[in-house]
């Protein structure tokens, strides 16, 4: 719930996920990963360490895709309430109870 009382305090701004660079950097290993269980995939002489090395690449690349999509709907939300903050500070003015700057 969101409370307009302007004597209410405002907290300090926790980060952003896609303000980091954590999620990116596992999208990174992710990926670095899927291909060294696809060269391994190529490696293998066959049987069971084909089957073991597709799923080992194939499981890498999902967490890569989880994770990219992941970053991206936040990156997207993210930029979504940048643009409904800036639109509701241009419609209301100044918040009740704040002197206009100048």
């Amino acid at each position: 719930m969101i409370i307009n009382d302007p004597r209410a305090p405002w907290l300090p701004r926790v980060p952003h996920p896609t303000d980091s660079s954590t999620l990116p950097m596992y999208m990174v290993i992710f990926f670095v990963l899927g291909l060294v269980g696809f060269a391994a995939h190529g490696l293998a002489d066959g049987g069971e360490a084909l089957v073991i090395a597709s799923i080992v690449s194939g499981v890498f690349f999902a967490c890569f895709l989880i994770l990219f999509a992941i970053y991206w709907v936040g990156y997207l939300l993210k930029g979504h309430a940048i643009w409904q903050a800036e639109r509701q500070a241009e419609s209301d003015g100044p918040i009740a109870g704040q002197q206009p700057e100048g």
